[in-house]
């Protein structure tokens, strides 16, 4: 597809991981000709890397992953959408804006990871409790889900958002940080690493009052995988995709350095903002389709679609695959609420 480019997730793996799939070099080869390939659309962010590091897990099931990178939300559903991929990450606003533009071809297949996004304060301005909001300069990127939840979280304890100074920012990160560390901003709603590194430059701190994955309702719900209709006809394969994803997400729970190895490769960041940033994400296969529904509530009031779409939200989810994958009833995987 134009504008999207892949890669080989095999190309990103630590040595030591390539060892679990080898099997001669010439069998090796043969295998690859043979596997089937699915093609992954995902950022290169810190908390994907089961993904981005899954190549040997999926080659003992047939299979050869792809990763094709696509920076936002949008860009990744599009990417399902017209055939650019056959999976991809997705937040937890796009059902519903599937939902407004009437795609037909995507569905919802797991979870990926909550967390991963949060307000920074700079040091020296001191935050004791949500209200402490009304009166800062607070960077945010307008349509981010980390500035939705933000929003929501602030609400939720009571501030009167009209009171903060909401400054608008781009998602680069860069400039935000200088800007919060010149004093320009007081703090910072953004995703990792961008947040987890001014942490660890040592001018920003994470303020324990006021995480904004802390309401009840909506928690720190953030990334989704999704699949598009075509490659979910081939259910054998489908399936075994989810269960090479969920070895690999097991054995980097289990290996946190070579997971840290994955992400410094994918990612370029240094090694203590990584080991910082894991602190504040979880991986998860499981999602929560209520969430995604009362996400979905909030639509007009943030501008991601025009109308309230909730009633249609719990139709682009489909954890069959997940179920036969896990073993596990789809009564178990649906919710985070239990």
């Amino acid at each position: 597809m134009k504008g999207f480019r892949s890669i080989a997730a095999t190309a990103i793996i630590p040595t030591a991981l390539l060892l679990l799939a080898a099997d001669g070099q010439g069998s090796a080869a043969r295998a690859q000709q043979a596997a089937k390939v699915v093609r992954i659309a995902s950022a290169r962010g810190v908390n994907f890397y089961p993904l981005w590091g899954m190549g040997p897990f999926a080659e003992k099931y047939g299979i050869r992953t792809e990763m094709v990178p696509a920076m936002t939300n949008a860009d990744q559903q599009r990417a399902l959408q017209a055939g650019g991929a056959e999976v991809a990450t997705l937040g937890y606003q796009n059902p519903a804006i599937m939902a407004e533009q009437n795609v037909a071809n995507v569905k919802v297949i797991s979870g990926l990871y909550l967390g991963g996004q949060n307000l920074i304060m700079r040091k020296g301005v001191d935050l004791k409790g949500w209200k402490d909001l009304e009166g800062k300069k607070i960077g945010r990127a307008p349509g981010t889900f980390a500035q939705i939840l933000f929003i929501l979280a602030a609400e939720a304890n009571s501030v009167d958002v009209a009171k903060i100074n909401l400054v608008n920012v781009t998602a680069a990160g860069t400039a935000e940080l200088q800007a919060l560390k010149n004093g320009d901003l007081d703090g910072l709603v953004m995703f990792s690493p961008t947040v987890d590194r001014g942490v660890v430059e040592g001018y920003a701190y994470y303020p324990p009052c006021c995480d904004i994955s802390s309401t009840a309702k909506f928690d720190g719900r953030n990334q989704l995988l999704a699949a598009n209709i075509e490659f979910l006809k081939d259910r054998r394969t489908a399936v075994n995709f989810l269960k090479a994803y969920l070895d690999a997400e097991r054995y980097y729970l289990e290996n946190r350095d070579k997971a840290v190895e994955v992400i410094i490769q994918v990612t370029g960041v240094g090694k203590e903002v990584v080991a910082e940033a894991l602190k504040h994400a979880t991986l998860e296969h499981r999602v929560d389709v209520q969430t995604a529904i009362d996400i979905a509530k909030q639509g007009p009031k943030f501008g991601f679609t025009k109308a309230d779409m909730s009633d249609k939200v719990a139709s682009y989810f489909d954890l069959g695959y997940l179920s036969e994958a896990t073993g596990k009833p789809i009564s178990e995987l649906d919710t985070l609420r239990k």
